[in-house]
């Protein structure tokens, strides 16, 4: 068995000069930022947009995450094993999108509120594994069945948050539905 209990709480702060970071030596030709949001986000939770998965405004930062994961051998050889994972909601962002800027400098997103005040819904999963191996001969055959999901949770992953676009509010992602897998593994 294995378990751990993570509590993390990451703040941002800036000094009161524009251009730098508390605790750096950062100055306002070193840092270059959109100071549009930085009285809203001076003093909140400091959170990591995702990259890669498509979605775009998935913001990692939880307080608190909790994982529990074991294996029991039942008797015949049966291995029974299970992992579950809790954490609490990541950031959700509000914004209203500002007009173009001139000369190329973008589009402005105005956070409505402070960085870790409106979150997503916590997230909990359970995922299950049995598995009993068969000899026959030289080989040595695994057949197992895994359930991902069991609790088959639709919690909310990402929704639209810019709140003057006409999808505004609209569920982006949940977690996939429950899925079972049969397999077998073969050892020569």
């Amino acid at each position: 068995m294995n378990t751990s209990f993570v509590y993390n709480s990451s703040i941002l702060h800036f000094d009161s000069f524009p251009g730098s970071i508390s605790g750096t030596s950062l100055t306002s030709t070193a840092f270059v930022e959109d100071p549009t949001n930085r009285t809203t986000r001076d003093g909140a939770q400091v959170e990591v947009p995702t990259s890669g998965s498509g979605i775009g405004n998935v913001f990692i930062n939880s307080r608190w995450l909790f994982k529990l994961s074991g294996l029991y051998n039942l008797p015949y050889d049966v291995n029974v094993s299970a992992f579950y994972n809790a954490r609490q909601g990541y950031p959700f962002e509000r914004v209203v999108q500002g007009p173009s800027r001139a000369n190329g400098a973008g589009i402005p997103l105005l956070l409505l509120d402070t960085i870790g005040d409106n979150r997503l819904p916590n997230y909990q999963n359970l995922d299950f594994h049995v598995e009993r191996p068969v000899k026959v001969g030289t080989a040595r055959f695994i057949p197992s069945l895994d359930v991902f999901n069991v609790g088959n949770s639709n919690t909310v992953q990402a929704i639209r948050g810019t709140q003057n676009a006409s999808n505004a509010n609209n569920i982006q992602a949940v977690v996939a539905p429950r899925v079972v897998r049969f397999g077998v593994r073969v050892n020569w």
